[in-house]
């Protein structure tokens, strides 16, 4: 099931894992989400796939499976997006004065001529184009949340990957797939390898064939040796274990 609407308020937010407990508004009703949501903020449009289900405690909740982030919609929706502290330099009272100048060319001067930021009483030519560049970059964490969420990679480990690899995590992701192994929790050979098929990396890759080895290894070792590395090649290390003995 789909829904689309504006993120309220956020009760909880876990820090590690971004488990969100918000309260979300559609056309038709104001319901509590919960799920994982990372780089949410208030005011943000979202469209959010799960189900319905009735909590013991809380009652009715939509229970997020994935979701995707949107432009907002309509200009209050853009006014408290720009004014929910997501841009340094931006409160409510500056989003206010950008959206009433700009009105529907607010996102396109973001994106495409920041200088007219300018033209505002109160922001420099300096500061508008460091409010553009927070304005792109937070739009590419989304490009990667999204990009993750086609190969079955959930929104929960997007923000591991956006702090490791940056804003370009995916040129990164399509050269090298098989990275996602270390850096994405519950995710195995089998799911990257089955990516990396979907975005054309060969059979023969070297990347794959180092991947498929690392990951082998790692399965083997697990709980009973270490995993050691020297220049190209892995191999097993035996876990020695030392003991002193008291003499009598």
């Amino acid at each position: 099931m789909e829904i689309q609407g504006r993120l309220n308020e956020i009760i909880y937010q876990n820090e590690v894992n971004s488990y969100t407990v918000a309260t979300f508004e559609t056309d038709e009703e104001e319901i509590t989400i919960v799920g994982y949501l990372p780089f949410i903020h208030m005011g943000d449009t979202l469209k959010l796939m799960g189900k319905y289900v009735t909590h013991q405690e809380y009652g009715k909740q939509f229970k997020i499976d994935s979701f995707e982030k949107m432009m907002p919609q309509t200009l209050e929706a853009l006014e408290q997006y720009l004014s929910n502290g997501t841009i340094k330099g931006i409160g409510p009272s500056t989003a206010k004065k950008i959206v009433n100048t700009f009105l529907e060319d607010t996102i396109h001067i973001f994106k495409y001529e920041p200088e007219k930021l300018a033209s505002i009483k109160g922001i420099t030519k300096e500061k508008a184009f460091m409010m553009a560049q927070d304005f792109n970059e937070n739009w590419e964490l989304w490009q990667i949340v999204g990009y993750l969420e086609r190969f079955g990679i959930g929104p929960q480990n997007a923000k591991k990957v956006y702090q490791l690899l940056g804003v370009n995590a995916i040129k990164q992701i399509e050269e090298n797939p098989y990275m996602l192994v270390d850096i994405a929790r519950g995710v195995d050979f089998k799911q990257i390898d089955k990516m990396a098929k979907d975005i054309g990396i060969a059979y023969d890759n070297e990347k794959r064939v180092e991947g498929g080895i690392k990951y082998s290894l790692n399965r083997i070792s697990y709980n009973r040796t270490y995993l050691c590395r020297k220049g190209e090649t892995y191999y097993i290390c035996k876990r020695f274990v030392t003991s002193r003995t008291r003499s009598n």
